[in-house]
């Protein structure tokens, strides 16, 4: 049996269809990567992880997902036939509704459910109505021991999620409604997923969850979090980066903060997205850190970890947003100097309070701010990209161009979001290696470099 498993939204989804992989492969399935347009690959079923956090990212699901269902048709049209099974975020959010409106859909299945996929693929060929499989809330899967398969081509990185769910609520956030409450992974199997990804070559550890500065605290209370976590990744053998994702600044501790300065193996990186820095604005979007000080918790994370890059993501046009609200943002984005920056502007989300909130700021103005906002950062990037020219980095090479020149990623770049190292050599570099190169010149988001 052929399954393809499409894989939409954000790096948590990666994980989660790693692991779906592994099930089925443990039962005989082969697996192959398949992408949002349906190919020549024939397939006995295709099983697609949608994403439900936003409106783009909920159309594209649903042309995801359309789009094989044609394809379907088209296979049925020849005397062939094709399973179209749907999974993730946008099922368990709309359980009923998506059901009910795609009854072309074989199956359904929530979010985490790995012990149900092999019954939803397996399913007999010949059954006539669909099968729904999803729970009312998720709960996060016990991995211990669980095979994990990855998608693709080979990486010299990988994520690990190590909690799912979020404690917050977020007036502009529907995840909470259908992902639940915050359920941490025990450290134990993350340290063993860890040790498996390092045995087959990979050099960068990411990590992920809802909120990675809340871990531990459902589990362990006070006992053990994020900065016990990450000293214990660190201690385990071998030359590689650990990369951290998703995190607020309320987590900033002293403990975090003598951990984060304690090992090269902790990449000098933190992905800490704020979504606005006025606290008026904070206050409305019931962000978890608004009673804290940003620019104090971000000058203390830089003086314990030199060189620190911060990626950071902001809402404009947030309900309520005034001139000044948006100029505070402006002035806090040119003091703080964010390495990386993403922004888009507010939509309304329904079932989330934010959604009823006046007054709405206009299309044309949030355009514009969102517009201004970008500007600033790109050339606030390209600064801090010219002042690193002659600086001696370590890179991870990842890849290789056409014209024989290098890709690779520094500590400053996360995969698949931030930029690339771009290296010009005679030498021949090992694709999943570290690499010492000097950097030789800068573009807004790539530096150049030669060994």
């Amino acid at each position: 049996m052929k399954v393809g498993i499409v894989t939409l939204g954000c790096d948590k989804n990666t994980v989660d269809n790693e692991y779906l992989a592994g099930q089925l492969s443990t039962h005989g399935v082969q697996i192959v990567r398949a992408g949002k347009e349906p190919d020549e690959n024939l397939l006995d079923a295709v099983l697609i992880n949608t994403c439900g956090f936003i409106d783009a990212a909920k159309q594209e699901s649903i042309r995801t997902i359309l789009n094989w269902v044609e394809h379907k048709k088209q296979r049925a049209a020849d005397g062939e036939r094709l399973r179209v099974l749907v999974a993730g975020c946008l099922t368990q959010r709309y359980k009923e509704s998506l059901v009910a409106e795609l009854p072309e859909v074989d199956g359904f299945m929530g979010v985490g459910d790995f012990d149900k996929v092999v019954q939803l693929v397996k399913a007999p060929a010949d059954t006539s109505s669909q099968i729904n499989l999803i729970d009312e809330l998720p709960a996060v899967p016990v991995r211990d021991g669980m095979p994990r398969v990855q998608l693709g081509p080979v990486s010299p990185h990988a994520f690990i999620k190590i909690a799912d769910g979020c404690n917050h609520n977020c007036t502009f956030c529907a995840i909470p409604s259908f992902k639940g409450r915050l359920q941490s992974v025990k450290r134990e199997i993350i340290l063993a997923e860890a040790r498996l990804l390092l045995s087959r070559g990979v050099r960068e550890i990411n990590i992920v969850a809802q909120d990675t500065s809340d871990y531990g605290k459902d589990i362990y209370g006070r006992e053990y979090g994020i900065a016990d976590l990450l000293a214990e990744l660190a201690a385990l053998p071998g030359d590689f980066w650990i990369r951290l994702f998703y995190f607020y600044p309320g987590g900033v501790t002293d403990k975090f903060l003598e951990v984060m300065g304690s090992s090269p193996k902790i990449a000098r990186y933190i992905d800490m997205p704020l979504q606005h820095l006025h606290p008026e604005v904070l206050l409305r979007m019931k962000r978890p850190y608004k009673e804290v000080n940003t620019f104090d918790r971000i000058a203390r994370l830089r003086a314990a970890s030199p060189g620190l890059a911060l990626r950071t993501t902001f809402i404009v046009g947030f309900p309520g947003e005034t001139e000044e609200h948006f100029e505070y943002l402006m002035n806090g984005i040119g003091e703080l100097r964010f390495n990386r920056m993403g922004a888009f502007p507010f939509s309304i989300e329904e079932g989330t309070p934010s959604a009823d909130f006046k007054p709405r700021v206009p299309e044309r103005l949030k355009k514009a701010r969102f517009d201004q906002l970008m500007r600033r950062q790109a050339e606030i990037s390209r600064e801090l990209h010219e002042s690193r020219v002659g600086e001696d980095i370590k890179v991870l090479v990842e890849g290789r161009l056409d014209d024989g020149r290098y890709v690779s990623r520094g500590e400053a770049d996360a995969p698949e979001v931030d930029g690339t190292v771009i290296i010009s050599t005679k030498q021949d570099l090992r694709i999943g290696d570290f690499a010492q190169v000097r950097v030789t010149g800068a573009e807004t988001y790539d530096l150049l470099a030669e060994v």
